[in-house]
């Protein structure tokens, strides 16, 4: 609305000087560089030097394009001013705003990079409903961001500052998207220092740098570009498989989805079998693997017997997953 006020009293204030500019020229008869030295004189109020209007005409013409253009100026200049001070305004309590609501973030996701592969990933995210914050250097990248609302702060991913403004201390992980290696690399160690109980997951685009990248503490190292081959091929050699997944992993239509589920201590799903829990019969769901510390077991047997810090991987309706990862997760209640 600001705007749009500032824009017509800008072309009020042109075409007030137009119009004072021709009518020197024509009532006073002046020269086009006299006339316009006249106009702005008059117009800034700065009063009369060596040129003035010496005809009846042109002092009564004067005094009207005082009236007049003098206000539109002094209008324009006012509004001016309270779009820069509003703004300026906006952006400090906008950014007081979102520091606090950072602040107030635990075991969330820090993303580093608002490039290609990291929108995708915030996309994701928002799709999973998971608290996180962007870390973008590039204030064109973060614009847009910042306009859906998004928790975002602008600077370097590869200072100790910025990543503490973010939470990296009260971060459950840390998806570093940046487009060259050296800066995941330098990331990944920056954050594993300030906090080692973090899972990372980087993103390479060389082959060699996925043992740099793990030694500095990377969790899972992803190549965009060997995945994207990978899924290409996928699609062609066995497109309904593709279909599958697609649909399981992206489609927000579909309620179809896979959940890793952590099975806590004192969790009434201990001790039992899969198939004496009933997952199957009471959540319509199927335990399609088992991790138990290092060891995946795929596809379990019915009598497989679930134990305390197992991580279920169940396909099945997204509601229902959710009640079975609320009895997976919490203290002994008869199932």
């Amino acid at each position: 609305m600001l705007v749009a006020r500032l824009k017509y009293a800008v072309l009020i204030v042109i075409v007030v000087f137009f119009i004072s500019f021709i009518g020197f020229m024509l009532i006073e008869g002046l020269s086009p560089l006299d006339a316009a030295y006249l106009t702005v004189a008059t117009l800034a109020t700065v009063g009369y030097g060596d040129i003035h209007p010496n005809t009846a005409a042109g002092k009564i013409f004067s005094m009207v394009v005082v009236l007049f253009g003098v206000g539109a100026v002094y209008y324009t200049f006012v509004l001016a001013v309270s779009m820069v001070v509003e703004g300026q305004m906006k952006d400090f309590w906008g950014k007081r705003s979102m520091r606090k609501q950072i602040a107030g973030l635990k075991n969330h996701i820090i993303v580093c990079g608002a490039g290609r592969v990291g929108v995708n990933a915030i996309k994701r995210l928002l799709h999973e409903s998971e608290p996180f914050v962007v870390v973008e250097k590039d204030e064109a990248l973060c614009e847009p961001l910042i306009a859906q609302k998004l928790l975002v702060v602008n600077g370097d991913a590869t200072l100790d500052e910025v990543l503490l403004e973010a939470g990296i201390k009260r971060a459950k992980g840390i998806i570093t998207a940046l487009p060259h290696d050296a800066d995941n690399v330098y990331v990944t160690l920056t954050a594993k220092s300030l906090n080692s109980d973090l899972a990372i997951v980087a993103r390479a685009e060389r082959p060699e740098a996925e043992e740099k990248l793990r030694r500095a503490g990377a969790t899972t190292v992803i190549f965009p570009a060997v995945m994207g081959g990978r899924q290409m091929v996928t699609a062609m050699t066995r497109p309904v498989i593709m279909d599958f997944v697609e649909n399981v992993f992206y489609n927000q239509e579909l309620h179809l989805d896979i959940a890793e589920i952590r099975v806590a201590a004192g969790s009434a799903l201990i001790g039992k079998t899969l198939l004496g829990n009933r997952i199957k019969e009471r959540y319509d769901a199927i335990v399609v693997a088992m991790k138990r510390g290092e060891e995946l077991l795929t596809n379990p047997k019915a009598d497989a017997v679930i134990h305390d810090g197992d991580i279920l991987i169940v396909l099945g309706q997204r509601g229902q997953l959710s009640q079975l990862n609320e009895i997976a997760s919490k203290a002994a209640t008869e199932v």
